[in-house]
C-alpha cells in the first residue's frame, strides 16, 4: 500500500493572525483583543478541538453561519467544570474503595495481606510487588509520603510496610488491577459492599481509572468516546443506551451509584444536573445523554 503521507509545513502564527484565520474561517469576534487574551492562555490548538464542533466539515474548516468566539469558549469553559465535577467525585470514590478493601482485606488476611501470592491470581503477584517497589523509591526513608518515612526509620522489619499503608501510595489504576487479582471471598464481600456484582466492580474500576486520566491530564471529555466500555448491570441495561455506554453518560450513572453508596444524601447528582442544564450549545447526542438522562441515570 503507497504511503500517502505528506510532510507538514504549517507555520506557527501570532495571535493577531491566528485571530484573522477564524474569521476567514467565518467566526465571529466581536472583541478581538479579548479572543487574542485567550489564545495566549488558553492555545489556539486546544481551542481548536471545540471549534470543531461549530464548522460544517473538517476539510474548510469553516463555521456554521452566526458561531461566535464566546461559543467556542464557552464549551470550553462548560467541559472544564465537567471535569472539576468529575474530579471532586472519583476522588472520594477512589478514597472509600482503597479504605474498604484494606479493612476488609486486613481483617481476613491480615495486615500484610498484599504480600501474600496466595491472595492472588497466578503470576501476578511479582507485577503488584513492582507496583509497590515503584511508589516506594530505591530509598524509602526518602519517600515524600511522611507515613512511609517513619516506617522506615522506626522498623527493620518487615521489608514493606502494612497494607493500609501501601494502599494509600497506590494509584487508582493500581487498585483497579489489585482488585481484579484478588481472588475468591474478598471480591465478592467488597463488590456486595457497593451493591455489585463482582465482575461489575471490577469493570468500572477499570472505566473510572480511565475517566480520571482523562480529567487529570485535562482532556476534552464533553464528547468523548470512551476506549474502555463497562459492564452493565442485567436492571440497568433497559435505562442505559447501548449506545451510551462508552460516551460521558455511562461515568455520570457509575459515578452517581458510587456517590449514593458512600455518601448518603450527596448533592452530586443535583450539581451535576445544573451543568448539564446550563450546557449551553453542546447537544446532549454528543455526550451519550438522552432526552429523559434525569430519569434513567
Amino acid at each position: 500500500m503507497p504511503d500517502r503521507r505528506i510532510p507538514f509545513t504549517k507555520p506557527a502564527l501570532s495571535l493577531d493572525e491566528q485571530v484573522a484565520l477564524l474569521e476567514r474561517r467565518g467566526l465571529h469576534v466581536s472583541d478581538r483583543d479579548r479572543a487574542k487574551h485567550y489564545l495566549n492562555f488558553i492555545g489556539y490548538y486546544r481551542l481548536g478541538g471545540y471549534a470543531k464542533h461549530f464548522q460544517i466539515d473538517s476539510q474548510s474548516h469553516q463555521f456554521t453561519d452566526g458561531c461566535d468566539f464566546d461559543d467556542i469558549l464557552n464549551l470550553y469553559i462548560f467541559d472544564r467544570k465537567l471535569r472539576h465535577l468529575l474530579t471532586d467525585a472519583l476522588e472520594r470514590i477512589e478514597v472509600a474503595v482503597k479504605a474498604h478493601v484494606s479493612n476488609a482485606a486486613s481483617l481476613q488476611h491480615g495486615a500484610f495481606w498484599l504480600l501474600s501470592p496466595a491472595n492472588f491470581d497466578h503470576g501476578v503477584h511479582d507485577r503488584i510487588l513492582g507496583e509497590i517497589d515503584q511508589v516506594l523509591g530505591p530509598d524509602p526513608r526518602r519517600n515524600p509520603h511522611i507515613f512511609i518515612q517513619h516506617f522506615y526509620s522506626r522498623y527493620d522489619s518487615p521489608k514493606y510496610p502494612p497494607s493500609w499503608m501501601l494502599m494509600e501510595t497506590l494509584s487508582f489504576g493500581a487498585l483497579s488491577r489489585i482488585y481484579k487479582w484478588t481472588k475468591g471471598s474478598l471480591r465478592i464481600s467488597v463488590a456486595k459492599y457497593f451493591n455489585l456484582h463482582h465482575n461489575v466492580l471490577e469493570s468500572w474500576l477499570h472505566f473510572l481509572t480511565y475517566t480520571r486520566n482523562v480529567c487529570a491530564h485535562h482532556n476534552m471529555i464533553w464528547s468523548r468516546d470512551f476506549t474502555i466500555t463497562p459492564k452493565i448491570p442485567k436492571h440497568r441495561r433497559d435505562v442505559w443506551p447501548t449506545e451510551s455506554r462508552n460516551k460521558l453518560f455511562a461515568a455520570c450513572g457509575i459515578i452517581k451509584h458510587f456517590m449514593t453508596v458512600i455518601s448518603d444524601g450527596s448533592r452530586w447528582p443535583e450539581r451535576l444536573a445544573v451543568l448539564i442544564d446550563g450546557r449551553g450549545k453542546a447537544p446532549l447526542a454528543a455526550m451519550g445523554f438522552p432526552e429523559d438522562w434525569k430519569e434513567r441515570l
